[in-house]
């Protein structure tokens, strides 16, 4: 019954790890159909194509008026470790991609460039777990789509300002928004087509975080129709504009998969929910069995049967057929030999001579009397030197010997 409980428990926690890898498996083939949709938004500031970002560069020196914009190629920390200026207070950090691939050493450089008083704008479909994690907030990543039609694609809202403002066009529509957001630190800016927050100012030190899950607003199909060139000047408005330093980062943007060498197999599969739930759940079925299973009896080890003396059975089988076949003197002469065997092999005593002296030195090491041993020795001889034997010699001889064997040491 134990075993049968046992059974049917991991039976159901593996079909719960079943189930969720094939919805994460699902979950990737969404993505990678996402991203075949997504190939022709580069948001690269050199694509003069209607997914390119080439329209909303060209624009920043007009928003930004002190210094030229300066591209980043690198990955975020290996910029903020070479580029001295970046860790001075004021300056603007413009990150535009498809989907956000950083690793440990990008974020923790990204929260200390903005805590000294920089500021960081990251707009992207997909923010990366690590970051969304660190600004403590959830995103519900909603279904990307083209409507054909000119449709509401972004709205920007600000008590503070006032700002009350749509955006429309007929290209891709983002649909991801933010679920949760931590109130004391965030201020949400702007709303997708459906009212969902999807714009967001997080305070960190003394700089801002501003994140954004509508990369589309700097896509140039999006910035040349009708006047939507109004919606990058207003979501870039709350950067400072005589910011000493702007960077523009053209890196993550031609990021399609995870940075190579930075991130642990292990890491990598954690990032994601659905993986992440598998792996626990992996761990707690193993966890179970080792847990049933090491109370499980030990089977008995049966005891391992004595070898049984081949050697003498056999001895005993060919004395048998000579008695039987009546030839007493060849079985006697056979009993002769094993008994001189048996010495030379207990006592290490030479069997060539058979005189007083070997009688006196065997009585001795097998402590037997010495008469005993030589009444043995001379029905030896004796044997030996008539050449035939009764059955009742026989058997006295026999016995002669079994003595000897039983009552020596």
């Amino acid at each position: 019954m134990k075993n049968r409980t046992t059974y049917i428990i991991i039976g159901v926690v593996l079909l719960l790890v079943i189930l969720l890898a094939i919805v994460g498996k699902k979950g990737t083939l969404n993505n990678d159909r996402l991203s075949t949709k997504m190939e022709k938004s580069s948001f690269s500031s050199k694509d003069k194509k209607a997914g390119g970002a080439y329209v909303a560069f060209k624009t920043l020196p007009e928003l930004f008026t002190r210094h030229s914009i300066q591209v980043v190629t690198k990955p975020f920390a290996t910029t903020y470790a070479k580029e001295s200026e970046l860790r001075f207070a004021g300056n603007n950090y413009i990150l535009v991609a498809n989907e956000l691939f950083t690793t440990e050493k990008d974020v923790a450089a990204m929260m200390e460039y903005v805590s000294i008083g920089n500021y960081l704008f990251v707009s992207v479909n997909r923010i990366d777990p690590l970051l969304a994690k660190k600004l403590k907030c959830k995103v519900v990543e909603g279904t990307n789509y083209q409507p054909g039609t000119p449709t509401k694609v972004q709205g920007y809202q600000d008590k503070s300002v006032p700002l009350d403002t749509s955006y429309s066009y007929s290209g891709m529509v983002a649909g991801s928004y933010f679920s949760a957001i931590d109130t004391g630190y965030t201020k949400v800016l702007g709303s997708n087509f459906k009212g969902k927050p999807n714009f967001i100012r997080v305070v960190h030190g003394r700089g801002c975080f501003f994140i954004s899950l509508n990369p589309y607003t700097f896509a140039n199909y999006f910035l040349l129709e009708q006047d939507n060139i109004a919606a990058l000047e207003t979501q870039l408005s709350y950067m400072p504009d005589d910011a000493p330093n702007v960077y523009w980062d053209d890196f993550y943007s031609h990021q399609e998969s995870a940075q190579a060498g930075d991130f642990s197999e292990w890491q990598v599969l954690m990032r994601y929910p659905s993986m992440r739930w598998a792996l626990w759940l992996a761990v707690l079925l193993l966890l179970l069995y080792v847990l049933f299973e090491g109370k499980r009896r030990q089977r008995i080890i049966p005891d391992k049967p004595v070898l049984a003396n081949n050697s003498l059975e056999f001895v005993d089988a060919i004395g048998q057929l000579y008695y039987q076949q009546h030839d007493n003197f060849n079985l006697a002469h056979k009993m002769t030999l094993h008994l001189l065997e048996y010495i030379r092999h207990r006592y290490y005593l030479n069997t060539n001579h058979l005189n007083a002296q070997f009688v006196e030195t065997l009585s001795k090491k097998s402590a037997m009397p010495e008469n005993e041993v030589r009444d043995l020795i001379n029905m030896v001889h004796q044997i030996q030197l008539a050449g035939q034997i009764s059955d009742e010699q026989l058997q006295h001889f026999y016995q002669r010997i079994q003595h000897f064997y039983l009552n020596t040491k």
